[in-house]
């Protein structure tokens, strides 16, 4: 049974890797289920199945009601809810989150990749996919009492859902001729037989593409209305019981004689007519009854349950009235006897035009009720007296294309068959044929259902119908601008990719705003596997700025992981696009710029280079704000194995990287290597240094042996602190001195020939990074000399301090001309302060021991 609650594109097996994870993943509707069920407190232990699968949608007259399943529904949905489940229900909205798996579901079939006619297919599953969460919704929603006040949220998404699943039937039906009927080639027929209006019109469906397609309106809406009304209609056959006789207790009144003077006194179907007179108040009530449940059977398409319902209840002669419309076809013009005399029946009403005039003499009579007269307007195509009934907008819509297909029937008949015809009415001819001016009208009339002409899914629907695919995508883009339903901002989107895939040319900057205002919604949700495939589907000039700039939030690596490779099956280049990511982080704060390195991190044997260059614009960026710690964690970013083929590149020993960017990324890592070597010996030497023990006044005895004790313990300290400072000092000055004596010059960049130019940055970022660089050795470099200064003047290396001048002035390094003028004096005043302790010692100024 779970199998047959999957679509078909899952049933047949992923066709990607994308799909297969997709598959395995999206929750299915028995998740959605539970989650409903939870909340409303009414366990279902069974998958719920769509018995409309197994329903010709192209006939539904050959649907009844008596096989349409059980409605009680096997359940006892009027079991009163408790209150924690009701809270629940109305604190969580259960149906919109029970309905959220309809975006991965949508993402799995439109990924199937088909293409032609081939994706209609991909429309019969996104109707199945949403009716099965409007059944899911009405059935359990239904066991709620007033809940359109209690929980609006959950209403309006399955108000919204079931006017979704209403827009995929139709626009599988029409798509389905104008793509594959229209375009098969027409087999000419023979001649129609003698007399048979069947022939000519199915002659008429044939050629006549207009003609269909309003049918397959007027089916549509049929099967709308019995998915929507076929509960209320049922009900109100049930309020019937079998009856041999019409009119039982007008009946019963006269065979008592207690009948009143205004009632009745004959039986026949004509009488209260033709007398004037009244039947009994029950009987007249039953009247009253049987007709708006004929209505409710005419306008769902059950025609032959309406007439079975006559029958049971007496009435075979108001079956027998709705015969009359039927096309008169008589097969044994066609096949003879055979020689054995054996007719085969007649099919329809041979005096069918004798039949449409008196119907529509009927509509006109106003003794009868409203609805019995729209009964025999349906029939017999007179519009007039079919609106009155009519109270939404897909009312009047099924009304006008069923009295348009009606008027188109007739005129066809008449211009090919040679008879005398029953003249009709001028008003008949007058009735609108082209769904154009249905519309129209329905707009002139005011009211509530020109009011729901407005509603998103109405104009999607008119627009499917008049084949106006370019003007509804212009409606359409205009839709997505304003805060949007997320569920009518999903269907807008697949109507243009499955238009795409069908071939159906439209306005491609339109479609675009659509798609993308859709892909901002998932990146909005944070929905991380649905995003990549919808990108893949925007302008290539789209996906780069769009796509980048959502992945700078993204800082787990698994989901990081999940992106590049769904982006890279979707088709995306992930390579540019972490690029672009993590360049735009450098607008964030810093911690985000350091976090944004990590995309650069998973696929190490092509990026590496891209690694490099963008952990040194971070750094770079970092080391200006003084944020040296950060800029450290972002050094470390780098992992180990490019760090190692950064040192074989320096060696020359062949690595593919940017030459430019090696020797940058080198310079900052011994940059900062030696700051942090210089805390570590600044925390040992200032902080670490052992304190001396302290004796009190007037020590006894045991306080001064253990005050020797201690003293031996400090002075084995002392000594252990100053051979480690020892250590630590040397390492700190090596250190240091690599970056003041770093090949070529600290951050100066070296003449490069053409063939090792890095060419990852150009244009303004090659120009900013010159700019930074400059910066860098301005502020650090003059620092870095200061720090050494300070390292050696504390260890008591003066002759070391006072050489320090030579470093500075060679033009080896070029450091001098990072120092300012203040800068050459501050330093040389610490020279002199260090000469002058060196003097103190009894050396030379220059630090040396005096021969």
């Amino acid at each position: 049974m779970d199998d047959l609650l999957s679509t078909p594109v899952a049933r047949a097996g992923p066709t990607s890797r994308l799909l297969k994870r997709q598959s395995l993943q999206v929750p299915s509707l028995n998740h959605s289920l539970k989650l409903l069920d939870d909340a409303l407190g009414s366990p279902i232990t069974r998958p719920t199945e769509d018995v409309t699968r197994f329903l010709d949608l192209t006939r539904p007259e050959d649907t009844r009601l008596a096989t349409r399943g059980d409605f009680t529904m096997a359940e006892d949905i009027t079991r009163p809810l408790g209150a924690e489940q009701t809270a629940l229900l109305g604190e969580e909205n259960p149906g919109v989150k029970a309905t959220e798996n309809l975006f991965e579901d949508f993402l799995s079939t439109s990924s199937g990749g088909e293409s032609g006619a081939a994706a209609l297919d991909s429309i019969a599953e996104f109707e199945q996919m949403v009716g099965d969460h409007v059944e899911v919704l009405r059935k359990l929603v239904g066991k709620v009492d007033r809940a359109r006040d209690k929980f609006p949220k959950t209403l309006t998404v399955l108000e919204g859902l079931t006017n979704e699943r209403n827009t995929w039937r139709l626009m599988g039906k029409l798509y389905n001729d104008r793509l594959v009927t229209c375009l098969r080639p027409q087999h000419d027929l023979p001649p129609p037989a003698q007399h048979s209006e069947r022939q000519v019109i199915e002659r008429l469906f044939q050629r006549s593409p207009g003609v269909r397609q309003a049918w397959i309106v007027v089916e549509w809406l049929e099967r709308n209305a019995q998915d929507q009304m076929e509960e209320i209609v049922f009900n109100q056959m049930q309020y019937f019981s079998d009856s041999t006789v019409a009119w039982e207790n007008t009946l019963s009144a006269l065979q008592r004689g207690v009948a009143s003077n205004n009632m009745v006194d004959e039986l026949d179907p004509d009488a209260p007519n033709r007398t004037g007179k009244q039947l009994h108040s029950l009987d007249q009530e039953d009247e009253n009854r049987l007709v708006k449940a004929l209505f409710g059977c005419v306008r769902c398409g059950l025609l032959e349950d309406g007439q079975e319902l006559c029958v049971r209840v007496g009435q075979s002669w108001r079956a027998a009235t709705l015969e009359g419309w039927r096309l008169y076809h008589d097969p044994n013009f066609e096949t003879g006897t055979g020689g054995q005399g054996d007719k085969l029946p007649v099919e329809g009403n041979k005096h069918r035009d004798v039949w449409k005039y008196v119907a529509w003499t009927l509509t006109q009579d106003s003794a009868l009720s409203q609805h019995e007269r729209a009964v025999y307007a349906a029939l017999c195509g007179n519009l007039s007296q079919l609106q009155p009934v009519c109270t939404s907008w897909e009312d009047l819509v099924w009304a006008g294309a069923k009295c348009a297909v009606d008027l188109m029937v007739e005129t066809e008949i008449r211009e090919v068959m040679v008879k005398q015809f029953e003249v009709l009415p001028t008003e008949y001819w007058n009735t609108p044929q082209a769904m154009s001016k249905v519309f129209a009208e329905i707009v002139g009339r005011g009211g509530g259902a020109a009011r729901e002409a407005d509603s998103p899914y109405h104009v999607i629907q008119k627009h499917l119908i008049l084949d106006d695919w370019v003007g509804l995508v212009g409606v359409m883009a205009g839709w997505v601008t304003r805060p949007t339903d997320p569920h009518l901002l999903r269907l807008v989107s697949h109507l243009v990719l499955t238009n795409r895939a069908l071939g159906v040319v439209g306005d491609q900057e339109g479609e675009d705003v659509i798609l993308q205002a859709y892909t901002e919604y998932l990146m909005g949700q944070d929905k991380l596997g649905l995003i990549p495939w919808y990108v893949a589907r925007l302008p290539t000039k789209d996906q780069l700025p769009l796509f980048s700039a959502f992945l700078t939030g993204i800082t787990d690596r698994e989901d990081q992981r999940l992106c590049l490779y769904l982006g890279r099956e979707a088709g995306l280049d992930m390579d540019k696009v972490v690029v672009a990511s993590v360049t735009k982080a450098r607008h964030g704060d810093k911690q985000q710029m350091v976090d944004s390195l990590a995309w650069l991190g998973h696929d190490t044997d092509t990026q590496a280079g891209d690694l490099i260059t963008q952990a040194n614009c971070v750094v770079r960026k970092l080391l200006l704000e003084g944020d040296t710690e950060l800029a450290r964690a972002g050094a470390r970013m780098v992992p180990t194995g490019v760090v190692e083929r950064v040192g074989r590149e320096w060696r020359g020993e062949g690595e593919d990287l940017p030459t430019m960017a090696v020797r940058e990324h080198l310079a900052l890592q011994t940059y900062l290597t030696a700051m942090e070597a210089f805390n570590d010996w600044f925390d040992h030497f200032h902080r670490g240094q052992p304190v001396r023990p302290v004796l009190g006044a007037n020590p006894s005895f045991t306080e001064r042996v253990a005050h020797e004790q201690r003293e031996r313990v400090f002075q084995g300290e002392v000594e252990r602190w100053r051979g480690g400072q020892m250590v630590q000092s040397r390492q700190a000055e090596e250190k240091i001195r690599a970056v003041l004596t770093f090949p070529g010059g600290w951050l100066m960049e070296e003449v490069q020939g053409d063939d090792t130019m890095d060419t990852r940055e150009v244009g303004e970022e090659q120009v900013e990074r010159m700019e930074q660089m400059v910066e860098l050795r301005s502020s650090l470099l003059p620092r870095t000399v200061t720090l050494l200064h300070s390292l050696l003047h504390s260890t008591g290396q003066y002759g070391k301090c006072v050489a320090l001048a030579d470093l500075v002035v060679g033009e080896q390094h070029g450091i001098y001309q990072s120092f300012t003028r203040q800068g050459v004096q501050e330093l040389l005043t610490k020279i002199r302060e260090s000469s002058l302790a060196g003097m103190e010692q009894g050396k030379d100024p220059w630090g040396f021991n005096k021969q």
